[in-house]
Parts: C-alpha cells; sequence; structure tokens
C-alpha cells in the first residue's frame, strides 16, 4: 500500500499543535502528546528531526518546550515531510539520471516522473500557515463533508 508512514503523520501534527500556540509561545512535550496522540517517546525522536531540519526550535529548563523557528508561512509539507522521511522520491528510477539502466526505454518511468512532480508541487504550495487556517475554522465549525476514502462503507 502506497500511504504516508505514522512518522510523517505525527510529524504534520506535531508542527500543526506548535502553529496553533500563539507566536513564540514555547509548549512542553506532555502538553504536545496530549493534544496529538503522539507517544512521548516517539514524540521526542521527531521533534529531534523537526529541530534538526530547522523547523522547530527547543528551550531546555524550567518554562523551556517546544516552538516554531519560523513563521508558518514559511514552511510547507514538503520541508515537514522531508524533515523525517528524507527526500520524496516515489521510485528508486527517480533519484538520479542513470540510476535505473531501463530509464530511457521504460514506460512507466515518465509517468512516475510526472507523477512525482505534481506531489512535489502540491507539496510546496500547502503551507503551515493555510493548514493553521483550516485548523481554526474547524475547531469553530468541525466539517460535516466526509473526506475521500478508498473505500466507501
Amino acid at each position: 500500500m502506497f500511504q504516508i508512514s505514522r512518522r510523517a503523520d505525527y510529524a504534520v501534527r506535531i508542527v500543526l499543535e506548535l502553529g496553533l500556540a500563539p507566536a513564540g509561545q514555547l509548549l512542553n512535550a506532555r502538553f504536545i502528546a496530549r493534544q496529538t496522540a503522539v507517544p512521548q517517546p516517539f514524540l521526542h525522536k521527531i521533534t529531534a528531526d523537526l529541530i534538526e531540519a530547522g523547523l522547530v526550535r527547543s528551550q531546555v529548563g524550567p518554562g523551556g518546550g517546544l516552538a516554531l523557528a519560523r513563521p508558518a508561512e514559511q514552511i510547507n509539507m514538503r520541508h515537514i515531510l522531508e524533515a523525517v522521511e528524507g527526500p520524496v522520491c516515489l521510485n528508486t528510477c527517480l533519484l538520479r539520471p542513470g540510476e535505473c539502466p531501463r530509464d530511457r526505454h521504460c514506460p512507466a518511468h515518465g509517468f512516475w516522473g510526472h507523477l512525482q512532480q505534481m506531489i512535489v508541487q502540491q507539496l510546496n504550495e500547502s503551507t503551515l500557515d493555510r493548514l493553521l487556517d483550516q485548523a481554526r475554522a474547524l475547531q469553530k465549525r468541525p466539517s460535516r463533508q466526509s473526506p475521500v476514502y478508498l473505500y466507501q462503507p
């Protein structure tokens, strides 16, 4: 099955929670874990990657915690996913030219490349500030519209 990892899903939850806090406010890990349903040991590993990528900052000591390291409009979904998963790559044949000896005559190569371009474009255009606007709207009025599911009940 082609799907994002639990690690990627948790990273998005964590960054959204930090983005909902007032600018500069530090949130402690226990609070974030409770709000996002991310197990605290896993949260520490994911936030370490987000810190290393420059998306999140931490402050230790009493009153310490985590906060966004950049404004929400400067963070997109690609930044978040690549911080915890590495580069977006649908197939190893797309890593670099010549990676796959079949890339010049494989009918699927162009399809995978086009699909990857579309996904990367969507990830780049999906900024955290837009997702936070949606999150705030959903907090006020939960959606009655069902998302697109692969299998409908």
